[in-house]
């Protein structure tokens, strides 16, 4: 879990996800404790208060898991939303 992931935070109005898009396609965030959701103007809020808005770069520690290994880390509610938001792959 020691990868730089660097992207753009996207929100997907149709489907409700968050995702860090990079590549042409795009990733799920599993955020760290403490982060919350803040719904106008919408945006991540960071444990240290900063608010990270849909459009903005990101960059961040952490790497790419499959669903058992998101499963293991943070429970089987955020391994099944994180699956909904990857897609087919």
């Amino acid at each position: 879990m020691d990868a730089l992931i660097i992207g753009t935070l996207v929100f997907d109005n149709e489907s409700g996800c968050l995702i860090l898009g990079r590549d042409g396609g795009g990733l799920p965030v599993v955020w760290p404790v403490g982060t919350s959701w803040q719904a106008d103007p919408p945006g991540v809020v960071l444990a240290d208060g900063q608010v990270v808005e849909p459009g903005m770069s990101v960059r961040g520690g952490g790497g790419a898991l499959q669903r058992d290994g998101i499963e293991r880390m943070a429970g089987s509610e955020v391994a099944e939303a994180a699956a909904a938001c990857a897609g087919p792959t």
